[in-house]
């Protein structure tokens, strides 16, 4: 309650918000260090496709999980999504399918290109207190735990798991940087600034696009954001659904699986083409990254609701003639 700030705040109110486990103090939107899940995926596809570790056409069988480095990896589809490419990976968010990517791909790629896209470090926005989330590396590993990085790590750290967190502003740029073509904006509360440049990354058109068509599929195709669809829209998105503890702790007691239940996360752009608009949710303990898509979903209809408001109030005198330049 804001009008307990008003004037000097009592103890016993100031210890029920500190105390509160929801946590209302935290600004979540810069300040929720998080593994992002399957949201991460876009950006380990550009990843592998700038490296010429996959293309499009590149296919890997998913019959559920794999083996690999000793250990058994699930997909969550356990009856698997059989033999994919990078397109339909997408869309159906394939566990397996990134597994190989990541393995192919190795712990300092992914990070090269996840600096590129301003993870591990503060966005710069104009609000205190931002969080900068962890990136690892094989070197960041060395300097902050001492130890050597291992290839088995890389494989979490493919589906957005793993050291990787981030917060939802991180997850919002650097999806919208994909969205407007390796172009990576710093974010901001003004409307009219002083003028920011943006980043550009080197990264390849071509590669770009196929990583915005396997987010349209995402939505449009059959894939595991259909509830983020919106008539006459062309929207892009990624679901995520990230665990907060491993499989092995969780299973071992019914009460930490009530208290660390998955969150859901969905990231959004619309329109597909020239888009004007990104949406980061993040839904806490929520589960699957589908029960976020409507999140999102709700807040690009409301965009563009009233964007199509504002231009059906213009005034007739206001409009060019037909044919005019």
């Amino acid at each position: 309650d804001p009008n307990k700030f008003a004037g000097r705040i009592r103890r016993k109110d100031w210890d029920e918000i500190i105390y509160n486990p929801e946590k209302p103090m935290l600004n979540r939107a810069i300040q929720s260090n998080l593994a992002p899940g399957s949201t991460f995926k876009p950006l380990v596809a550009l990843a592998a496709l700038e490296k010429g570790i996959i293309d499009e056409n590149t296919t890997f069988h998913c019959p559920g999980g794999m083996s690999i480095y000793g250990h058994y990896h699930s997909c969550h589809n356990k009856r698997g999504h059989g033999t994919v490419n990078l397109h339909r990976a997408l869309a159906v968010s394939c566990d397996v399918y990134f597994y190989n990517v990541g393995n192919r791909l190795g712990i300092d790629n992914l990070a090269k290109y996840g600096e590129m896209a301003s993870l591990g470090k503060e966005t710069g926005i104009d609000l205190p207190f931002e969080f900068r989330g962890i990136l690892p590396s094989s070197r960041w590993k060395a300097r902050t735990l001492r130890q050597q990085w291992f290839p088995g790590e890389t494989i979490s750290v493919s589906i957005g798991q793993g050291y990787l967190t981030m917060t939802p502003l991180q997850l919002a740029v650097m999806t919208g940087g994909i969205s407007m073509g390796g172009v990576w904006q710093k974010p901001h509360l003004v409307k009219d600034p002083a003028k920011i440049e943006p980043r550009r990354g080197d990264v390849s058109l071509d590669n770009v696009n196929q990583v915005i068509y396997g987010m349209y599929g995402v939505v449009n195709q059959g894939g595991t954001g259909g509830a983020a669809r919106l008539p006459g829209i062309e929207v892009c998105g990624k679901t995520g659904t990230a665990q907060l503890a491993s499989n092995q702790l969780i299973r071992s007691s019914a009460r930490l699986a009530a208290e660390l239940k998955d969150n859901a996360w969905f990231v959004a752009f619309a329109p597909r083409v020239n888009p004007e608009i990104v949406v980061a949710v993040l839904f806490e303990a929520g589960g699957h990254g589908d029960q976020a898509a409507p999140i999102a979903r709700d807040v690009m209809k409301a965009y563009f609701d009233k964007k199509n408001r504002n231009v059906n109030r213009l005034p007739t005198l206001a409009l060019a003639p037909h044919g005019a330049r």
